[in-house]
């Protein structure tokens, strides 16, 4: 039984609450776990999502039966499709100079796919109602979809909001917000602005610079600013805000949010909403972690080989390096990983997805744009590997002593669960932020120097130091000693009267109306 499960009890019809994520596949994937937390308590979830995502997730597609099962064991999770599509992200600088990560990220695409995702939800919440059926018991949604939550108000449905991004970065959107609005701060138009250097204090967080901070809800030149800058109102008059991590990783951004909250209801003459953390949010049943559970939710006949890999090599020793299910390198950046990996001497497993088409390089295939002879030279110390890989497994594995990490703050909380330390690679929105916190606040990682506002190719030498540093140094030791001490925390949160154990139960309690 989940630990969160315990003493859970039907007292009533079960609630039907309605959880909506952002149509990106790492919100979804974080989305979906929490769902199912929610719904081990008895509560009924009805769960946004869009076909592909879905298949992808091994929660539908021809002969799936893995919802059905989930019902078996009391989780009672019903899948709501609609047809909204996420752009993919790729990350460097393209041959003509042109910066990839800020400039041409086809944001218009993400605006058009949010809009859609809002009148999408609407037609479907109207629908609901006009037809007699009961209204929802609350709907959540992602931080990223405000018009999902004013949809949500406007039709007198109890609106929450969930984070997958860390409550320091929340908090620093709320405080530019409202200085902003106020004519204190005037920040910079563009991450390549020569101010975006310069350094800012925020709420609860180490010092970074500017063009460091999400760029969406920072720079008024990013086309998603007209939705960033929305989440900050809306974060201000939710009824209840919920974040994917937990309470002892962020304990002062958590105080200064809240006081944020606090004081903008105070001067509005109303109640601030009630803010609780309900991670790290992850599957770390022994089943999912050890077994051989496979994307439909059947038992594959073959152990993965990441993990078979792992299986062969010492303790502590493997460097895993991915960079999330979305992003896209440069071919050369690919190269250049690879090379200095090889250089270090350190067994490694790297996850690639397709490189970034080029004028030299017009491949989807990763081991057409790695170099053969490194490829070659490396077998049995190391493995690449195109696309998909188990990451949580591998994290998990006695073997694996480093991840080398975009920062994603999934990513990032499942290195920390695992005690894994990390070396970090952010490449896009609040990864530089999750860094910065990584490295500077938590010191449970090693810096890879990279610029935020034009992301420059990361040499070999470059990639060699810093795996050195983790695995061979007194800073390496540092990190990994300090992430033990939060791993340890992370375990506690969500044991038996841990703070996301608790926080858990008051959140159900609150949908049940027994609060």
């Amino acid at each position: 039984m989940d630990p969160l499960s315990a003493g859970s009890e039907e007292t009533k019809a079960a609630p039907d609450v309605w959880i909506v994520p952002l149509v990106y596949i790492s919100h979804v994937r974080c989305f979906l776990q929490f769902a199912k937390q929610l719904a081990r308590h008895g509560v009924t979830v009805t769960f946004f999502c869009n076909k592909e995502d879905a298949e992808r997730l091994g929660i539908n597609g021809p002969n799936n039966t893995i919802l059905e099962s989930w019902k078996r064991q009391g989780i009672d999770l019903r899948l709501k499709e609609y047809g909204v599509k996420a752009p993919q992200i790729a990350d460097g600088v393209d041959d003509d100079g042109e910066n990839r990560t800020r400039a041409s990220l086809e944001e218009d695409k993400w605006v058009r796919a949010n809009d859609e995702q809002t009148e999408k939800f609407e037609e479907i919440l109207k629908q609901q109602l006009e037809s007699g059926q009961s209204k929802p018991t609350c709907i959540i949604s992602d931080y990223w979809c405000p018009g999902v939550h004013a949809t949500a108000v406007k039709y007198g449905v109890p609106a929450w909001v969930f984070s997958s991004f860390p409550v320091g970065c929340a908090a620093s959107v709320v405080y530019m917000s409202d200085l902003q609005s106020k004519g204190i701060l005037k920040l910079p138009a563009s991450a390549l602005d020569n101010e975006a250097e310069e350094l800012i204090s925020l709420p609860g967080m180490p010092l970074m610079r500017i063009n460091e901070l999400d760029t969406m809800c920072t720079f008024v030149t990013s086309l998603l600013h007209p939705i960033g800058k929305r989440i900050g109102p809306t974060l201000l008059r939710a009824e209840v805000v919920l974040f994917s991590t937990f309470q002892e990783l962020e304990p002062k951004p958590l105080v200064e949010f809240k006081k944020l909250l606090k004081n903008a209801a105070a001067k509005e003459n109303r109640e601030a909403g009630e803010v609780y953390t309900v991670g790290p949010i992850l599957d770390c049943s022994s089943e999912s972690l050890f077994g051989t559970p496979g994307k439909n939710g059947c038992e594959e006949k073959e152990r993965d080989p990441c993990l078979k890999f792992l299986d062969s090599q010492v303790e502590s020793s493997v460097l895993f390096a991915a960079f999330g299910c979305t992003w896209n390198l440069l071919p050369e950046q690919m190269q250049e990983i690879a090379l200095g990996l090889e250089s270090s001497g350190q067994p490694f497993l790297v996850s690639f997805q397709p490189p970034v088409k080029t004028a030299k390089y017009q491949t989807d295939d990763i081991f057409d744009v790695l170099p053969r002879d490194c490829v070659e030279h490396t077998k049995g110390r190391g493995l690449f590997v195109p696309g998909w890989v188990p990451q949580v497994q591998i994290l998990a594995h006695p073997a694996v002593g480093g991840f080398l990490s975009h920062c994603g703050h999934n990513s990032y909380l499942e290195s920390v669960y695992m005690g894994v330390p990390l070396i970090t690679w952010p490449i896009f929105c609040e990864q530089y932020m999750n860094a910065r916190y990584i490295v500077d606040e938590i010191q449970v990682g090693i810096e890879v120097p990279r610029s935020a506002a034009i992301p420059d190719l990361v040499d070999r030498k470059e990639v060699d130091a810093k795996v050195r540093t983790l695995f061979n140094s007194e800073q390496g030791k540092t990190a990994r000693k300090n992430m033990m001490k939060y791993r340890e925390m992370a375990v506690r949160s969500v044991s038996e009267n841990g703070s996301t154990f608790n926080n858990m139960k008051t959140i159900v309690a609150r949908i049940r109306g027994t609060f």
